[in-house]
């Protein structure tokens, strides 16, 4: 026969099975709690790579189109006055792809450019830039200037060469003496000279 008093009378064994279940749910709740910590971190990980994804699919800003070097008009003008200085100028910018028929040369106002200077017009930088890297091989010293070219410039870019001043140097005519021929002594010859005598006419008799 079962004896159901014995829960009863074993008041130690309920209170051992109370505690069990308390522990069991405080366990739980640890763990739900520990579970939804972790859970939170991994979402905050998640957001935080998405951002990072989302900085790096930002635009970049818009790069300058390149300007085609076959199309660009350049004024070469020679600042000293050396002959073909200008035209060195030309032969280094056709050999950088430039178009030699879109560069046109002159001399300049004056001739006392000891600087090469490149002036752009607007839009026309990076040309310059890239024609001072061209040029350095023939000219010593190479200068941008901050002033632009008018709008209505008839050239994209204008080169004035520099350097030392050309001076002609005339040349002087040495003259070489020459020496005189001393006369050689010719032979005389004395003609005389024969002085006719009167003659007698014979008068009447």
């Amino acid at each position: 026969m079962i004896d159901t008093t014995s829960a009863y009378l074993n008041p130690q064994r309920g209170n051992k099975n109370n505690k069990i279940a308390v522990l069991f749910g405080a366990v739980i709740v640890i763990a739900v709690i520990i579970g939804g910590t972790f859970l939170l971190q991994q979402s905050k990980k998640t957001d935080q790579t998405k951002v990072a994804v989302v900085e790096k699919k930002e635009p970049s800003p818009t790069e300058k189109p390149k300007i085609d070097k076959s199309t660009v008009k350049v004024q070469v003008l020679n600042g000293t006055g050396t002959p073909g200085q200008a035209g060195t100028a030309v032969a280094a910018l056709k050999k950088a792809g430039y178009n030699p028929d879109n560069i046109k040369t002159a001399n300049a106002k004056d001739f006392n450019n000891t600087i090469t200077t490149i002036t752009a017009r607007t839009g026309f930088e990076d040309v310059a830039s890239d024609m001072s890297d061209v040029l350095k091989s023939a000219f010593s010293e190479i200068k941008i200037e901050t002033t632009q070219l008018d709008e209505q410039s008839e050239f994209d870019i204008v080169i004035v060469t520099g350097g030392k001043k050309f001076e002609e140097v005339t040349p002087t005519a040495t003259i070489t003496p020459t020496q005189n021929p001393t006369p050689s002594p010719t032979n005389a010859t004395t003609i005389p000279t024969l002085t006719p005598s009167p003659t007698t006419t014979p008068s009447p008799t």
